[in-house]
């Protein structure tokens, strides 16, 4: 019994260690715990830019392009395909040295069934990039949307950014 106390009051105060940098007593109007910030409110994303939303039929890619053309340490960025209802379709992220360009496709998925009303055909879809590299302006990083048919390759929307 001596052993299960000691085994108890052990986990406690190993318990109470790990949650102290989390939780610290402060002065509330209610009493209650001020709990700290594991980060500043503006650290992320610094930058986000949203392209107008496009339509894609499931015979269309849409295919974001971007270019670090200038920026010595590199460039993080993280980008999300979404639909019209803002749900994340695709994302990923990664760090654009000078010079380097990188293209995503976004193919939409023909999971319809085969009597599907034509309306159900088309989906809007949004792309929104996040710059994460703090004093990065948005201006820095050259970028494209374009959507183009997967049988003949012709681009049939297209929009640039950025200097």
């Amino acid at each position: 019994m001596k052993n299960q106390n000691h085994l108890f009051i052990t986990t406690l105060v190993a318990l109470a260690f790990a949650f102290a940098p989390v939780v610290q007593a402060g002065s509330r109007l209610d009493g209650g715990p001020t709990y700290l910030r594991s980060k500043p409110d503006d650290i992320l994303p610094v930058v986000s830019i949203r392209f107008t939303p496009v339509g894609l039929t499931l015979n269309q890619t849409a295919r974001l392009n971007l270019v670090n053309m200038d920026v010595a340490n590199g460039i993080t960025v993280s980008w999300r395909f979404m639909d019209a209802n803002g749900a994340i379709l695709a994302q990923s992220s990664t760090t654009l040295g000078v010079g380097k360009i990188v293209s995503v496709d976004f193919k939409r998925h023909s999971d319809l069934l085969p009597n599907e009303p034509p309306e159900l055909l088309r989906a809007e879809v949004q792309v929104q990039v996040d710059i994460i590299t703090h004093g990065v302006p948005s201006d820095r990083l050259r970028r494209s949307l374009e959507v183009f048919d997967n049988n003949t390759g012709e681009t049939t929307v297209y929009m640039g950014g950025g200097s």
